[in-house]
């Protein structure tokens, strides 16, 4: 008994060549997402705007402001 099913295997080169472009564009798509997202995350933890400092910094500032405020005669 023979079976009428297709070769799932068989490729031809223009099937390989659209592949390999899908998988390029998929690439490059999936860095300019990661770009984004890194840009975004950045900016929040970093940010130097004095109205709404980054999360950084602002843990920076209120290290630096306690230690200004150390009394060593205490």
């Amino acid at each position: 008994m023979t079976s009428k099913r297709p070769n799932q295997f068989k490729w031809s080169s223009q099937s390989i060549r659209n592949r390999s472009g899908q998988v390029v564009i998929e690439y490059i798509l999936l860095l300019v997402i990661v770009t984004g997202l890194g840009a975004v995350i950045i900016k929040g933890l970093v940010s130097r705007n004095s109205e709404e400092p980054g999360l950084l910094v602002a843990k920076w500032h209120s290290i630096l402001k306690t230690i200004a405020e150390d009394n060593p005669e205490e």
